[in-house]
């Protein structure tokens, strides 16, 4: 479906939204989101180093649990619609990125 490649493996929070176009806001609620239903963020793609405050993030396991959990999902409250309009976007926007890349 999405031939998008990572050109590193793993990312600080900025760089991966730089990546991956999410609105902070909409990543930090969709990570509350997903611990308040007692997931593991490290489904995410969320890494902790042991011994340090940094945290990173793999790229492709998140673009997958984006795609698994915010894009192909049947969205039946309006809040459920809305991340998946916001999904839709992102996906788009790799989709667009990559077409230009491969064009240029």
């Amino acid at each position: 479906m999405l031939n998008f490649s990572f050109d590193k493996a793993f990312y600080i929070e900025r760089e991966v939204l730089k990546r991956l176009p999410i609105p902070r806001s909409t990543f930090y609620r969709w990570q509350s989101e997903w611990i308040s239903k007692g997931k593991d963020p490290k489904q995410m793609g969320k890494i902790l180093v042991k011994g340090t405050s940094t945290v990173f993030w793999n790229g492709p396991v998140l673009l997958n649990w984006l795609i698994d959990n915010k894009f192909n999902f049947d969205a039946t409250y309006n809040y459920d619609k809305a991340d998946k309009k916001e999904a839709l976007l992102v996906i788009n926007n790799l989709i667009e990125k990559n077409y230009d890349k491969d064009n240029n």
